[in-house]
């Protein structure tokens, strides 16, 4: 399973366990309703900062976020963080490497 498919499933169960619908939670992070659906089908992924809103709203740390239950191996999902983050500049490296040192 890809990590962006394990990440949008749980935004989804962790939206639900809110008692949150799309809609309702794109108003409280300031996106559009398609741009959750769009990442809860992993069409999309979050912009780091839209990562920060979603971890605040839903009163959740990011790793939960990417909790796989042993479904991926460490190694694909540092290769699949390295697929993501290599398309990153330094500025938002950074800023991801302050968001996981805090964790």
């Amino acid at each position: 399973m890809s990590l962006k498919k394990i990440f949008a499933e749980n935004l989804k169960k962790i939206r639900k366990q809110r008692g949150l619908t799309q809609e309702g939670l794109a108003e409280l992070v300031n996106v559009a309703p398609r741009h959750i659906s769009f990442i809860e089908t992993a069409k999309s992924f979050p912009s780091c900062e839209l990562l920060e809103r979603l971890s605040k709203v839903l009163n959740t740390s990011f790793s939960e976020f990417f909790d796989c239950n042993n479904e991926i191996s460490r190694e694909e999902i540092l290769e699949q963080i390295y697929n993501i983050t290599s398309r990153l500049d330094d500025k938002k490296l950074k800023y991801i490497y302050k968001m996981v040192s805090e964790l």
